[in-house]
């Protein structure tokens, strides 16, 4: 689940989101210049923020062709749009962060040096020339490598209501015989079907391992995004959740899924669809929460911001603070009528709300970028999916489900209060109790259900492990018990 905060998105964060953007495609403009020969090569440097090293790896090719990695996010080949040189000058575009370097360059030292630009934060930056070509490499050994033990299907299957066509990847143990399936459902914010994150490859992982345990897994492109159809920037969860459906109705049609066992298995923002999804379609015969909300969408994102403001160094009383104006801007969003008017509307509730707090308070929340609202974060909160998030309550279609469910929440996760989450999750789904339902906290692991330190976003990338084999064998027994469970 993205990080909702209230202040301008701190560079550390935007840099952090740009893995969830590494299938977006951009044209990359060439430049001619009499410097090509010396620019081209590999660029290091690192962005101070907050106290944090932010490495950044700038990989230009002779024609100034580019690709950006942020190694300690996990993310590469991040594709550059443009890179331009006027005499010294030098101007890097990276579209999918919305970022600019623009800086000098000294040919003879091997150096640029100038700003990182994003958003309303500019930032010292220097890159040093590597005397050889450097590639990040990333070790992710619960990544599979085909040849694989099992059948891979490369499909396709249509949401006819939105007239979307969906693309994924569907694994089975065999070409013969029926099996137990489960349809995986991504967390916010545009993913493939690995749902490639950090470096991870999480739904990659968890086909892999249930396919190999006799269950058929179907994972895909959200909509608008990899090689799905659709547009991803106007749909809401609710849009989402009819994807899904239609994800479950192709398992229904396909010769080798058991009709009568078909579940769907949702990470962070993928845990809010599965409900809505299920109490809808009557093919769904069980479903899985990892890290999902009991909460509101509203109360997630308030508390998302304090916490995140006090990881990054804000005392209890600045971030709740922070906070406020969160709460603030989410009213504005949920009662708001006349979108023309949503944007000014959220620039008074900010400034209104801002001018209540003492000057140290605002010194903190300048020091990380904050005390001004954005365009971009004026344009984030006045998407469709930000409203029907922001009003949305979970328990609604928890109460509905008859169905067993599994609920499991890190006790490191720094993305979602597990405490409040569970518990509401937890009430809910004593409302129809079903005898194999089950509700836990996972000890030691954070929001990806890695085994962790500190649980934090900057960590996701540093650990090797991409899912807890702990968690892996829970959820596979689980589905494996709740797909031959008949009452």
């Amino acid at each position: 689940m993205s990080m909702m905060g209230a202040t301008n998105m701190t560079p550390i964060k935007m840099i952090m989101s740009i893995s969830l953007l590494l299938f977006c495609f951009c044209k990359q403009a060439v430049a001619n210049s009499t410097q090509n020969s010396d620019i081209a090569g590999s660029w290091k440097g690192a962005l101070s923020v907050s106290g944090q090293s932010v490495p950044l790896l700038f990989h230009i090719k002779p024609d100034l062709t580019a690709t950006m990695d942020s190694p300690a996010q996990g993310a590469t080949d991040i594709p550059v749009k443009s890179v331009t040189i006027e005499g010294q000058s030098i101007t890097i575009t990276i579209a999918v962060a919305q970022a600019t370097f623009t800086g000098v360059v000294n040919s003879s030292e091997g150096t640029m040096e100038g700003h990182w630009n994003q958003g309303p934060n500019k930032l010292p930056l220097k890159l040093e020339k590597e005397k050889e070509a450097v590639k990040s490499v990333i070790n992710r050994p619960q990544h599979p490598t085909p040849p694989y033990d099992y059948v891979v299907e490369e499909v396709t299957f249509e949401n006819h209501t939105d007239n979307v066509t969906l693309a994924g990847t569907l694994t089975l143990p065999s070409s013969t015989g029926e099996y137990p399936a489960v349809v995986l459902i991504t967390g916010s914010g545009p993913q493939d079907r690995d749902q490639t994150f950090m470096g991870h490859k999480t739904f990659l992982v968890i086909a892999n391992y249930l396919t190999q345990r006799g269950i058929a897994v179907l994972r895909y492109d959200d909509r608008g995004f990899g090689q799905s159809t659709g547009r991803f920037d106007i749909a809401t969860s609710a849009d989402f959740a009819k994807d899904a459906s239609a994800a479950v109705d192709y398992l229904s049609s396909h010769k080798n899924i058991a009709k009568d066992s078909i579940g769907l298995m949702g990470h962070s923002e993928g845990g809010l669809i599965a409900p809505i999804t299920a109490s809808k379609n009557a093919n769904v015969d069980f479903i899985v929460l990892l890290a999902g909300p009991g909460q509101t969408g509203n109360d997630i994102s308030v508390w998302q911001t304090k916490s995140f403001l006090q990881a990054n160094g804000l005392s209890v009383e600045a971030a709740a603070a922070g906070s406020e104006i969160t709460r603030a801007l989410n009213q504005t969003v949920m009662t708001n009528t006349n979108k023309n008017e949503l944007a000014s509307e959220l620039a008074s509730a900010h400034d209104r709300t801002w001018q209540s707090f003492p000057d140290s308070i605002k010194s903190e929340i300048k020091a990380i970028g904050g005390g001004k609202l954005s365009p971009a974060r004026i344009q984030q909160l006045s998407s469709n999916w930000m409203k029907y998030f922001l009003l949305h309550n979970p328990q609604v279609y928890l109460k509905e489900l008859t169905i067993p469910v599994l609920a499991i929440h890190g006790a490191k996760d720094t993305q979602m209060d597990m405490e409040m989450n569970l518990s509401k999750i937890r009430a809910a789904l004593q409302e129809q109790p079903h005898p194999l339902t089950k509700v836990e906290e996972i000890s030691g692991v954070n929001h990806l259900f890695q085994r962790a330190n500190s649980g934090l976003m900057s960590e996701y990338s540093q650990i090797e492990e991409t899912m807890s084999p702990e968690v892996l064998d829970l959820v596979g027994n689980w589905v494996l018990k709740a797909s031959t469970f008949r009452q």
